[in-house]
């Protein structure tokens, strides 16, 4: 069964905040980069990214995101990098993203 892709939508939405997207052949997103988007996602943005079906990389590289959006950052268990640097994640956040993701390198 082919996959489906990712909503055109929210990709759109994406587009439009200056994120940077890297598309799989299937139209699922594989690479969602926010470091010099304009205004950078806020942790109601992050959960809305939870219909991403393989996303593998995410860089909210100084986004105002807090440990609210830990649990939508735990849903895409297929991450293999995240970059939180500059976000307002505490110690205790990144601990259990990092407990929870065991094959996503963190980098902060």
């Amino acid at each position: 069964m082919p996959k489906l892709p990712d909503s055109s939508q929210l990709i759109d939405n994406l587009k439009s905040c200056g994120a940077h997207i890297r598309l799989r052949k299937s139209g699922q997103v594989h690479t969602l980069d926010f470091s010099h988007s304009d205004p950078r996602p806020d942790d109601s943005q992050i959960a809305s990214l939870r219909d991403l079906q393989s996303l593998e990389v995410l860089d909210c590289q100084d986004a105002p995101i807090t440990d609210t959006s830990i649990d939508s950052l735990l849903a895409h268990q297929g991450l293999k990098l995240l970059t939180l640097t500059g976000t307002n994640i505490t110690t205790e956040g990144l601990k259990r993203l990092r407990q929870n993701m065991i094959g996503c390198r963190i980098v902060v």
